[in-house]
């Protein structure tokens, strides 16, 4: 549906109290944005062009509550442009054309048209193309808003013709700064409510950068507040029951994983109770700790991979929320446990020499059909039989450096006795 509206309408939200308070509060000029310095702070780029009085067609990118609408709306003020919105979920290129057409008959007055294309990625290739003609020509100024990384998710012909400007999720001054305005403004809640501090540790947090999130969260914590003026934590919890969080999953799961690496398992109990809390599947927790146990403990501690595959089974056998308990068990463990990468470490230089020297033949007596082959087995105890291994033309190669941490501290003492026993057979 095409909906034009004058600045203080649909994109700036109006001053209606009737309004949700993300709408009341929004900005309605640079100043009052909140975050994004990059952008609109004095010198950067957004606001050196109002300032200038030009407004190319823009891509907005950026997550969710970062302020694209925001701007796009402060961008039509600043321009003079009457604004027009488009959806890309309900819209298609039936109202571009109405859209399009209407501007065309501004221009012959004089007026510039600003439209807004909310979640543009959801366009179609074909309906995107079908903006080139009129953002080439000037009939509209096009704002595009995406949370999808742009050459992904746009045309690269439009992308060509338009400007990307990329929108940070906000940080916790930035919605600290939001609390304040919105408890104080007359616009919000007119200083009718106070917050306490934890409640406004709480806000910030469940909001997730995410300023109409937060507000969303204040506004509903101030009704479940009742005749009281503060809002505790009390009330912020009974507003974010739901526990739809936003989830940052590979950010989550990658601060899990160094945690463990880091020897950390408050941090890393932490992050795995922020992952099961925003409903993670537990088995991609379980397929992390299996990497986990071997690349970054390996043989420091051989019991580490046989418990996270325990864990991992528990996980499929008992499922969520018993097998919680055995992640975190494991988590624990591997966050606790001796770390050594050595073994991996060396895969990884046995394919940078194989990359070098390419294939090599196998030696006669480890071939299949071999009579020549000698078993440390017949050999008897202690089953050192000193044997070549490796093919000729490497066989001085040495890959697997055990540290002296943990279980493979006793490696590494044994395969030196190895190689030195080795090295004096080939010498005799």
């Amino acid at each position: 549906m095409i909906t034009a509206m004058n600045e203080q309408d649909t994109l700036l939200g109006g001053l209606a109290p009737a309004r949700p308070l993300a709408a009341r509060m929004r900005p309605t000029s640079l100043d009052e944005v909140v975050g994004q310095a990059a952008l609109v702070d004095h010198g950067a780029p957004l606001r050196l062009l109002l300032e200038r009085g030009e407004a190319p067609s823009l891509l907005l990118w950026g997550p969710p509550g970062s302020g694209k609408s925001t701007l796009a709306a402060v961008i039509a003020a600043s321009v003079k442009a009457v604004p027009t919105s488009l959806s890309a979920t309900s819209d298609g290129v039936a109202e571009v054309r109405k859209a399009v057409a209407a501007a065309v008959e501004r221009r012959e007055h004089g007026e510039q048209t600003l439209l807004f294309i909310d979640e543009l990625h959801r366009f179609s290739r074909t309906q995107q193309d079908a903006l080139l003609p009129h953002v080439e020509a000037g009939t509209i100024i096009l704002i595009g808003a995406t949370t999808e990384p742009p050459p992904r998710a746009i045309s690269p012909a439009l992308l060509s013709r338009m400007r990307t400007f990329r929108l940070t999720p906000l940080s916790s001054d930035d919605l600290s700064v939001l609390v304040d305005r919105a408890l104080n403004d007359k616009r919000g809640l007119a200083g009718a409510f106070s917050v306490t501090d934890d409640a406004r540790r709480q806000l910030i947090g469940y909001a997730s950068g995410d300023a109409r999130r937060l507000l969303a969260l204040l506004e509903l914590a101030s009704v479940m507040a009742g005749d009281s003026t503060e809002i505790t934590p009390r009330e912020v919890l009974l507003a974010a029951q739901d526990r739809s969080l936003p989830y940052d999953q590979s950010g989550v799961t990658s601060a899990l994983i160094k945690s463990i690496r880091g020897n950390d398992p408050d941090a890393a109990i932490w992050w795995l109770a922020t992952a099961l809390e925003a409903g993670e599947d537990p088995r991609v927790i379980a397929r992390r700790l299996l990497v986990s146990a071997s690349e970054d403990v390996g043989n420091a501690d051989p019991a580490a991979l046989p418990l996270a595959v325990a864990a991992a089974q528990v996980v499929e056998l008992a499922g969520s929320p018993e097998c919680e308990w055995a992640l975190a068990q494991a988590v624990t463990y591997l966050a606790s446990t001796q770390k050594s990468p050595r073994a991996g470490e060396a895969l990884n230089a046995a394919r940078a020499h194989l990359a070098n020297v390419g294939q090599l033949p196998v030696p006669g007596h480890l071939r299949a059909t071999a009579k020549t082959y000698q078993s440390p087995h017949a050999a008897g105890e202690p089953f050192d039989l000193v044997q070549e291994y490796l093919p000729s033309a490497v066989g001085s190669l040495r890959l697997y450096e055990p540290s002296g941490v943990g279980a493979e501290a006793d490696l590494r003492a044994r395969i030196a006795a190895l190689r030195a026993a080795r090295a004096k057979d080939s010498s005799a």
